[in-house]
């Protein structure tokens, strides 16, 4: 994975201010919640929240900006098993889980 961002950024260097600042591992709740963020099981990743938006900051009902954000980025990231926030109705496009089992049955449920 690592290899295939470090060619996207030699590719397209404009691309390198959404992938930092970074943040992982974090022992916290999710916002609102009293579940453990996925971030305390080590599973997540937060690229630029400048560039990455989150639904609890946007205006209520706004829409998703997810169209606005490099799709280069979240291919690399889905190769590797990882889910996107950018695809959630309540988006957090900064946010990825590394979550290859929900990924293997989404594949089985459509017959791939």
């Amino acid at each position: 994975m690592g290899r295939e961002i470090a060619a996207l950024l030699a590719a397209r260097p404009e691309l390198k201010k959404y992938l930092f600042p970074a943040s992982t591992l974090a022992w916290r709740a999710i916002a609102g919640e009293r579940r453990l963020s996925m971030h305390a099981l080590g599973i997540a990743i937060d690229l630029n929240p400048k560039l990455g938006p989150y639904w609890g900051w946007a205006a209520p009902g706004a829409p998703s900006p997810a169209k606005s954000y490099p799709l280069e980025i979240v291919e690399i990231f889905e190769r590797h098993g990882f889910i996107w926030g950018g695809k959630w109705r309540e988006f957090d496009l900064m946010h990825f889980e590394y979550r290859p089992e929900l990924l293997c049955k989404s594949k089985l449920l459509r017959g791939e």
